[in-house]
């Protein structure tokens, strides 16, 4: 019986090893969006346009709008899909601010993993 608790654990720690030390791979999360707005925690780095942001809502077309409240201000940022630049207010989203993403469809949005730089 011990030998075998010492052979997993052995394994354990020869894969947490790996892991630790492997090569760091760009990784993405994918995550579900129900018709209407939902509310997202970005994992882009700051600054990110947020043409990029809304350019990662799949699928096409099924992006309205993305609003962020900004509390110190008492007030909601928004872009408008399709809208001139001009219109739009919100140019940019924080890593790991949250945005208000809406939508007309059931659709998808993908992002850099929670571990990527930023």
């Amino acid at each position: 019986m011990k030998r075998w608790l010492w052979l997993s654990g052995f394994v354990a720690a020869a894969l947490l090893l790996v892991t630790a030390l492997g090569p760091r791979t760009a990784s993405a999360r994918t995550r579900d969006l129900v018709v209407g707005c939902n509310p997202e925690t970005m994992t882009y780095a700051d600054g990110t346009a947020i043409t990029e942001v809304a350019s990662s809502v799949a699928p096409a077309g099924s992006l309205k709008t993305i609003w962020q409240f900004v509390p110190a201000e008492g007030r909601w940022l928004g872009y408008m899909a399709g809208a001139p630049a001009e219109v739009s207010d919100l140019q940019t989203a924080e890593r790991l601010g949250v945005l208000f993403i809406c939508v007309s469809q059931v659709a998808t949005i993908t992002m850099p993993d929670i571990g990527g730089g930023g």
